[in-house]
């Protein structure tokens, strides 16, 4: 595996673990084309954690209140923070649950490129719904949490976005925008992490020079910066739905030549 390879994946994965396009289902779409297998689990980890450190720097404010707010002798910031950690906490639930209850089936759907593409249907339909509804019905509760939360894990099957999905959900169920793509990725977070633990337990790393690491780390990096920028510019703007039709043109697609 060389430096372009290396520039390759980590701009892929920089591009479409935010904007919500699927990265999954663009990783289906690549190995099935390509005969692309990428077998070296530690790239995927470090290219995880680029995109990890991404959201981590967007939202380095929100996450810095979030974690003082846990600690602050102010009642208010108390409430306010343990409130958004368990908003957090369950929304991470019906992810975990599905994926060590189903397993077996989100992998094998990994295999299945027509499948994908039919999924990339589903995706599209959710961001068209996004502006279904006009007005926020008030601020993040538990139903919303919840409804969020089962989006998210929906989202694990390859072909359906999950920040396009679960920002569309909680526009849906009446979340206001800012909250809506402040949510989702505070949300996705641990999934990301969780995701580049899982790589480097899968198996053994093929032998990568220390350099092409830091490179494929440093441009999943930036890029996923400019992605996740530029998407929730999308969401504050009330555009979401125009990923939409990338997607059921990629669903076509895939119907008809995989």
């Amino acid at each position: 595996m060389d430096l372009l390879t290396v520039a390759l994946l980590a701009l892929l994965q920089g591009i479409t673990e935010f904007l919500p396009v699927s990265s999954s289902g663009h990783l289906v779409i690549a190995q099935h084309l390509l005969t692309w297998n990428r077998d070296n689990v530690l790239l995927d980890a470090t290219l995880h954690l680029g995109t990890a450190i991404a959201i981590i720097w967007v939202f380095r404010r929100d996450i810095l209140t979030l974690v003082t707010g846990l600690f602050s002798r102010d009642a208010t910031k108390k409430r306010a923070s343990f409130r958004t950690t368990a908003f957090l906490v369950l929304g991470s639930i019906p992810a975990v649950v599905a994926g060590l209850v189903f397993r077996d089936f989100f992998e094998g759907m990994f295999l299945n490129p027509r499948a994908t593409g039919v999924l990339f249907f589903v995706s599209a339909a959710f961001l068209f719904a996004s502006n279904l509804r006009k007005r926020p019905s008030g601020p993040l509760d538990v139903p919303k949490a919840a409804a969020i939360g089962l989006a998210q894990a929906l989202a694990i099957l390859p072909g359906i976005s999950r920040s396009g999905t679960t920002i569309s959900t909680a526009l849906l169920v009446g979340t206001e925008r800012k909250e809506a793509g402040r949510f989702s990725f505070l949300l996705g977070l641990p999934v990301i992490l969780g995701a580049a633990f899982l790589e480097l337990l899968d198996g053994p790393a093929a032998s990568l020079s220390p350099g092409l690491f830091l490179a494929g780390f440093a441009i999943s990096l930036v890029v996923g910066i400019v992605a996740l920028r530029l998407l929730l510019g999308f969401v504050d703007r009330g555009k979401l739905h125009y990923f939409g039709y990338y997607l059921v043109a990629l669903g076509i697609v895939c119907l008809l030549l995989l």
